[in-house]
């Protein structure tokens, strides 16, 4: 007897494992990746913006245009922040024209599309930026070590060097989870 309630219970299992989910439940889930990815394209360009903004003032405040070699590197920094900031605005856009309202074949083509642009962005341009980023930051450098004490210097080398660490290890694990979503997204079509 016990024999067959396992069965049974193996049975029901297989069951349940081949329940297709219904269609209104397979739209509401995109959208709420969708609105998820958007809000995290919003906080990225917000972030991405105030920093941008802070070194536009920054590179004013010290007249970083005064000297070449601070003003490059400075230069660098911002463009290469507002070159992400254009990325993020694009796939904004690109995200606003994947609707869940069409036929499941158009939308599948698109959100393979999203899918595609978002990776070359994360494994293309992202870490040109970063990379590109932190050269402009080492242009920086040799004007600190000259304007400042050797002890402020080492604190600003110490201390920027371990924000590109820290950020750098945040944005992969951030990628990562984007990915995942992406994936989800592109596999319900």
């Amino acid at each position: 007897m016990k024999k067959f309630e396992e069965l049974q219970h193996i049975w029901n299992l297989q069951t349940e494992s081949d329940l297709r989910p219904a269609a209104h439940d397979i739209i509401k889930k995109a959208e709420a990746h969708t609105k998820k990815i958007k809000r995290n394209h919003l906080w990225t360009q917000v972030i991405l913006s105030v920093t941008s903004i802070i070194l536009v003032f920054y590179y004013i405040w010290v007249g970083a245009y005064k000297q070449t070699l601070f003003s490059f590197g400075l230069g660098i920094m911002i463009t290469m922040l507002l070159f992400r900031v254009v990325l993020e605005w694009i796939s904004q856009k690109k995200l606003a024209n994947l609707r869940t309202d069409i036929a499941l074949i158009e939308y599948s083509k698109q959100a393979h599309q999203f899918y595609q642009w978002r990776k070359k962005i994360h494994y293309i341009f992202t870490p040109i930026i970063y990379m590109t980023y932190t050269v402009g930051f080492a242009f920086l450098l040799p004007v600190f070590k000259e304007s400042f004490s050797s002890g402020f210097y080492l604190y600003i080398v110490s201390s920027g060097f371990s924000f590109l660490l820290i950020f750098g290890i945040l944005m992969v694990r951030i990628i990562k989870k984007e990915v995942q979503l992406l994936h989800l997204l592109k596999s319900i079509s």
